[in-house]
């Protein structure tokens, strides 16, 4: 059977072993990979910190996701793993609902109660987090992390690598470019620029920078 890697044992990587045992594909949890080895004490948990990313090697019967909030860090970690030939398959919570002509990429990560709904596609390493939609005819590239309560509309277009703070809504038919972070609790009215951090109701531009200087 496989066993479950969970990269980063900080709180969403804890988040991610209590939520493992609803998984869909009910791996158990195998240990957790960080760089900081002592990043479980105190927290009393039943399986080991195998140690860091860097330095372990997979073996035949790990699966991996990586809980990670901050993309630099995330894709990191996981470009260390895949070069020694690990797999990260869509995690998705059984709370999580999953509808027609849904396009799952490796190493998405579905958490309780997310909907994402039909005709969307997630690229690889997409995190959808606690509550939040993605509807119909959306399109979520690769890396981009939504946090909670995230309402992502209609043919919503984000590009690689965007961070979309909690509650925040995006409107119907909007495109965010690459990089871009969206503030939480923010209403997303128009286009973001790549690289645009934007904040407020509606969202208004705070901070332009070049995409991609993570």
């Amino acid at each position: 059977m496989k066993q479950l890697i969970i990269i980063g044992a900080g709180g969403f990587g804890r988040e991610m072993m209590a939520w493992a045992r609803r998984s869909t594909a009910g791996w158990p949890v195998k240990g957790f990979l960080d760089d900081n080895l002592s990043a479980l004490e105190g927290f009393g948990r039943s399986v080991p910190l195998l140690g860091r990313v860097g330095e372990y090697q997979p073996e035949a019967d790990d699966v991996f996701t990586c809980a990670m909030g901050r993309v630099e860090f995330k894709r990191r970690c996981v470009e260390q793993i895949l070069a020694r030939g690990g797999v990260f398959p869509p995690f998705v919570h059984a709370s999580a609902e999953v509808g027609d002509h849904v396009q799952l990429g490796a190493g998405v990560i579905l958490c309780p109660h997310t909907v994402v709904t039909s005709d969307v596609r997630l690229g690889d390493y997409v995190t959808v987090n606690l509550h939040s939609t993605v509807a119909h005819d959306a399109v979520i590239g690769r890396w981009s992390q939504l946090h909670c309560h995230v309402d992502i509309t209609g043919g919503v277009v984000l590009g690689e690598g965007v961070l979309v703070g909690s509650h925040a809504s995006i409107l119907p038919g909007v495109k965010v470019g690459d990089g871009a972070v969206i503030g939480a609790g923010s209403v997303v009215t128009r286009d973001v620029p790549a690289g645009a951090t934007v904040f407020g109701v509606p969202a208004r531009t705070l901070v332009k920078r070049e995409a991609g200087n993570d």
